[in-house]
């Protein structure tokens, strides 16, 4: 198992063009953000204090989450082109069973889902700190990578029961299109949480990365909102840019964003095994 860890991580960052162009369809957002969004939304938000900090701020927390399903996703394609070239029917002659191969691709694809998630923040947060000069706060460096971690193993485990269900890949490449655009609806980040309806928000609330997204928005913009909004202001954004989420009237903390995470991925390592089973069994008869 830690075999078929290794040789996935290995596989996937011996790619460079690969790595390079993974990394770029997770900038591609930040991309149109600076170059058609960030002056729009600005206009409009002239009643805001420091607005240009804040959707700064807001843009950041969103696209890291974003690197963290695509990269993941495109991570898994190994996977795919194991099963495709029979590779996947070779490991089955080693003991590691089905479920354990399984949990090797997502560990290996939540590995390089975190560390793409890190290449986003840091192309992000050096491009905003020249041309924007704003500052994130040192003090929440650990509590960022802590929840971008949990994120990366939440939206991977999902994108695992997504490709559990792909064998060609052709069907993979066009898939994947589909998932980067569908990324950025599923955090609130290409549309502000406040402004999707609510059967919408509850879409959003049924996938594992928009917590963490939640999560990074609120370390992130909780300094800024504190020192120059107003109480009612604030409570205005928390709702709109997807800061807090509530449920049944009850608005989530950051605690709340990480054990409903842990639950998420207790359920999805539940299901991995139930499909792994099914396969399995399915391969016997």
């Amino acid at each position: 198992m830690i075999a078929l860890l290794h040789r996935n991580i290995k596989i996937y960052f011996s790619n460079i063009p690969g790595v390079i162009m993974s990394c770029l369809g997770a900038l591609i957002s930040f991309f149109i953000f600076i170059s058609f969004l960030q002056k729009n939304l600005e206009n409009s938000w002239t009643h805001v204090s420091n607005v240009t900090e804040m959707l700064d701020l807001w843009m950041i927390a969103g696209i890291v989450s974003i690197a963290g399903i695509t990269t993941s996703f495109q991570a898994l394609g190994q996977l795919v082109k194991d099963r495709e070239t029979r590779t996947a029917d070779d490991l089955k002659l080693t003991d590691i069973s089905t479920f354990k191969q399984n949990i090797s691709y997502v560990l290996s694809s939540s590995v390089v889902s975190f560390i793409m998630q890190i290449i986003t923040l840091m192309v992000m947060g050096i491009y905003f700190t020249v041309a924007d000069k704003i500052t994130i706060p040192s003090n929440i460096f650990f509590s960022v990578l802590g929840y971008m971690f949990i994120g990366a193993i939440s939206a991977t485990m999902l994108n695992e029961i997504i490709v559990f269900f792909i064998h060609s890949s052709t069907t993979f490449s066009r898939l994947s299109a589909v998932v980067g655009a569908a990324a950025g609806f599923a955090v609130a980040t290409y549309m502000p949480y406040g402004t999707l309806t609510s059967h919408a928000q509850t879409l959003v609330k049924l996938i594992p990365s928009s917590y963490e997204a939640s999560a990074l928005r609120s370390l992130l913009l909780n300094q800024v909102s504190k020192n120059n909004l107003s109480i009612a202001m604030r409570k205005q954004l928390i709702n709109y840019l997807g800061i807090h989420f509530k449920i049944n009237g009850y608005q989530l903390t950051r605690i709340d964003n990480l054990y409903i995470m842990f639950g998420m991925i207790v359920v999805l390592t539940i299901l991995i095994g139930i499909l792994s089973s099914l396969a399995d069994r399915k391969r016997n008869n």
